[in-house]
């Protein structure tokens, strides 16, 4: 039955009728739709009494699981902190079974270790709804628009630069261009095709955004779309100039995490919400200006977390009272940005950027943690943590993984520790890149040819 449900779902995004049927199932659509507009217009006490039902729905949800079952009736607030480590110990105890379709996931986290997720077809409707929302409020229509997408999916040998760097999707409305090719030598190619498809949206990674801006200034070639929308790793605030200016757009970043317990958007610097209709967010003082945050899913009824640590911390200037925090929680007022990992990229030799290195460590049995070192241009490191399931196969496994996104003119390395060291701030970054740091320190340029960095 699983089985069939799974296939189901996959021939219909084969099909491309995955936005409309699965991601934008009309009924369910267009209710949440209305749900989103209808909080961004209420104040704070009615914003209170609308997380009131979808909590007690997914309080319910959760303790019919092994879990919560012992806090069956008890209020939100009587439910223990969830950490990535419980939740990965036991993930059964935390996942229901369902009779409609359900999205499975992993993920690597901003702590480096890999989860197993599950997604609800309602869960799965409201994140495209969350989405789309935030990109109606930059003026566009994310289900109609053109769409330009540069993220992290592999679309074709990293070794092969020969064109066409992209794929048409969805009926020829999307465009998806592969990261992994973008360099000095490809800009013109990559600047002529989205010159000629004119998406009024593109979607990008920070990382590759800031890649094709620094090709298009080097090549002198520019481009007009009005809106740029970025997701999936941290958008600097200088990274967010250079894009308003490079394209003219409105530059639209959205948070969130696989786990989908909380979201989070900004149209301009400095000025995050939250999203209340998405999930109920509760913020961890830890000293100047920065706060943990804890938060509960309020629409996936398969796996209903519950005071789930996200391992996430956001900045919040000048707040120093608990009507100005749950203001932020509840997206009244506003916060800065929000903490992470903003350099997961490996540099190849001929400067080109390779993104997407969260999706490597990704639903490999027994892997707990995973780093990429990066010790020369054509050299990584992988430092992996997997106890008594370390060996051979699961080091092939990582190697053919990483390979696969990687030119053949980088060498794989795969190291097997008890553990992996942490920043100063417990922070574990999935990629370290080493020669950076030590050409910084000598006075050299990392690479032999032209490496294109810009600081935001």
């Amino acid at each position: 039955m699983a089985g069939l449900k799974q296939r189901i779902v996959d021939g219909l995004k084969i099909a491309d009728l995955g936005d409309t049927f699965v991601r934008r199932f009309p009924p369910l659509y267009a209710a949440y739709r209305r749900e989103l507009a209808e909080f961004d217009e209420a104040g704070l006490e009615e914003r209170r009494s609308r997380q009131d039902a979808p909590i007690e729905r997914m309080l319910r949800h959760a303790t019919r699981l092994p879990a919560y079952e012992n806090l069956m009736g008890q209020p939100l607030s009587a439910f223990p902190v969830l950490s990535k480590l419980e939740l990965k110990s036991r993930p059964q105890a935390y996942i229901a079974k369902s009779l409609l379709p359900v999205a499975k996931g992993e993920t690597s986290g901003s702590s480096g270790v890999p989860l197993s997720v599950r997604r609800s077809f309602a869960s799965v409707v409201f994140e495209q709804a969350a989405i789309d929302h935030v990109v109606a409020l930059s003026g566009g229509n994310f289900a109609k628009d053109r769409v330009a997408v540069l993220r992290g999916e592999r679309l074709k040998d990293p070794s092969d630069f020969t064109p066409p760097f992209w794929r048409m999707q969805s009926g020829g409305r999307v465009m998806n261009l592969s990261a992994a090719h973008l360099n000095l030598k490809t800009a013109r190619t990559f600047h002529a095709a989205l010159r000629d498809f004119a998406p009024p949206i593109l979607w990008a990674y920070p990382s590759a955004l800031e890649l094709l801006i620094a090709c298009l200034e080097a090549e002198g070639l520019k481009l007009s779309i009005p809106i740029v929308l970025t997701s999936s790793e941290v958008l600097t605030e200088g990274l967010r100039e250079r894009a308003e200016k490079a394209f003219g757009a409105v530059v639209a970043d959205y948070y969130g995490q696989a786990e989908r317990v909380s979201f989070a958007y900004a149209l301009k610097a400095g000025e995050y919400r939250f999203l209340p209709a998405y999930g109920h967010v509760e913020l961890e003082p830890l000293g100047e200006g920065r706060f943990g945050q804890i938060a509960t899913n309020l629409r996936n009824s398969v796996q209903p977390l519950v005071r789930y640590e996200t391992g996430d911390v956001i900045v919040a200037d000048d707040v120093d009272d608990p009507r100005a925090l749950e203001e932020i929680a509840l997206g009244i007022r506003s916060f800065a940005r929000i903490e992470g990992r903003e350099s997961d990229y490996l540099l190849a030799p001929d400067g080109s950027r390779l993104v997407g290195m969260n999706h490597v460590p990704r639903a490999i049995p027994g892997l707990m943690q995973m780093q990429l070192r990066q010790s020369a241009p054509d050299f990584v490191q992988v430092l992996a943590v997997a106890g008594d399931r370390a060996g051979d196969g699961m080091r092939s496994e990582i190697e053919a993984r990483l390979s696969s996104r990687l030119p053949d003119t980088m060498r794989v390395e795969v190291e097997f520790r008890e553990a992996l060291e942490r920043t100063s701030r417990g922070k574990l970054p999935l990629v370290v890149r080493e020669f950076e740091r030590n050409a910084t320190e000598t006075g050299r340029n990392p690479a032999d040819t032209p490496v294109i960095h810009h600081s935001g």
